[in-house]
């Protein structure tokens, strides 16, 4: 049994998001096999009082605030950082000389360090020399960022977030370069991450599904209703609703007008267009997120933006739902078109494509059936765990055997 030391950048239990649900499988399954020691931040909206399954799991669990959300200093300073000097705002953010000084601490008797998340590498430099480092990359950030700037209409934000690219873009290589092993959520992530530092390894280690819970209805579903599950604070999400808003659901109303559409997830500050609005609901966030999908006929995924593999799909996927989506929302998900899926670009494709599912029960059974199959086949979390162990093992058996010579329990 090692000793691994983790940080996260938001309490990964109870998981409401999609980078919580990666984060907690994957210490859950380094936590079956190895002593886990949690360094986490807190968000002012993590639930510490529901994460009980955590702290089960973890040998010990420690938390630190997020400056930026307490002080306004701190937000400015960062802000400051992130502007002028060759440090992204992302990474700033996540400043703290308490984590840090906790951090140095323990790294010192780790067998392992596993930072989860981009900005969280910026306190690489506390990790000694001989303690291996990992990054679990969810995404190619600077990818994303590139993507939202040419999307955002606001000038202002628009420039700022043109000026971050780059800076994000060299962190991240850095970041790279400084691992002893990437995990990327897609090949195409991979392949990403590996132009960034060529000469490290890059494992592709899957998102997942929850099998068990995830299961299909055993009910017949409203043949008129249309689900995304999404909280809109994530820009790909509500880029993405505010195109299917504005440019797909009126094409699919003039056909079908009894049609409508459901969002799930946290929606603070969404505007629904009013020329749809009387077929929209605005669920907000839901403990339970299964009989919203489970009422629905056809699950939409219109992405524009965005990287990684979305759990969003996988969870859809193994509730047995047809789904509609975009090249970009399904990327690093097996799906084929037509069967498993159907895949739509632009907003007619989008529109008919889901018309034609709503006209067809008998095809929505069909194609829920075969995402189901595709999830059991290759997207559980105990296998992708059983992997992540198997891509560790080279780094944790290094360090112990390194540390054994060192006492002279083994030769050198």
């Amino acid at each position: 049994m090692a000793r691994i030391l983790a940080l996260t950048s938001r309490l990964p239990f109870p998981p409401r998001e999609g980078h919580q649900l990666r984060a907690w499988h994957l210490l859950r399954a380094l936590a079956s096999r190895h002593e886990v020691t949690l360094l986490s931040f807190q968000r002012r909206d993590d639930l510490s009082h529901e994460a009980g399954p955590l702290h089960e799991a973890m040998h010990r669990v420690e938390t630190f605030p997020i400056d930026c959300e307490h002080s306004h200093a701190a937000l400015i300073g960062a802000l400051l950082r992130g502007t002028l000097t060759r440090t992204p705002f992302l990474a700033a953010k996540y400043d703290s000389r308490r984590l840090r000084a906790r951090l140095t601490e323990l790294a010192c008797d780790a067998d392992l360090v596993h930072f989860d998340m981009l900005p969280l590498m910026a306190h690489a430099d506390c990790v000694p020399a001989g303690v291996p480092v990992t990054f679990n990359a969810h995404n190619v950030e600077h990818a994303l960022l590139a993507r939202r700037a040419q999307i955002e209409t606001r000038p202002l934000h628009r420039a700022f977030l043109s000026t971050q690219v780059s800076r994000l873009q060299a962190f991240e290589r850095q970041a790279c370069q400084r691992a002893d092993a990437v995990l990327a959520c897609s090949e195409i992530d991979a392949q990403a991450l590996r132009e960034l530092a060529p000469e490290r390894p890059v494992h592709v280690i899957a998102n997942g599904v929850d099998l068990d819970g995830n299961r299909p209805a055993t009910q017949s579903p409203d043949p008129d209703r249309l689900v995304f599950v999404g909280q809109m604070g994530w820009f790909p999400n509500r880029d993405g609703v505010e195109w299917f808003l504005r440019e797909v659901f009126p094409r699919i109303l003039a056909q079908r007008p009894r049609t409508r559409f459901e969002l799930v997830g946290k929606a603070d500050g969404f505007s629904v267009p009013g020329n749809v609005a009387a077929q929209v609901t605005l669920a907000g966030f839901v403990d339970d997120l299964r009989p919203h999908v489970h009422e629905a006929s056809v699950y939409v995924v219109p992405l524009r933006a965005g990287s990684g593999t979305r759990l969003k799909v996988l969870e859809a996927m193994a509730l047995g739902k047809a789904i509609v989506t975009t090249q970009v929302g399904s990327e690093g998900i097996a799906l084929r078109h037509g069967d498993s899926a159907v895949f739509a670009d632009d907003a007619e494709s989008f529109a008919q494509a889901t018309l034609a599912l709503l006209d067809s029960p008998e095809r929505i059974v069909r194609m829920g059936e075969a995402a189901r199959r595709l999830a059991q086949a290759e997207y559980g979390w105990d296998a992708i765990g059983a992997k992540l162990l198997r891509c560790y093992e080279p780094l944790i058996g290094a360090r112990t055997r390194d540390a054994a010579a060192a006492t002279g329990l083994v030769s050198a």
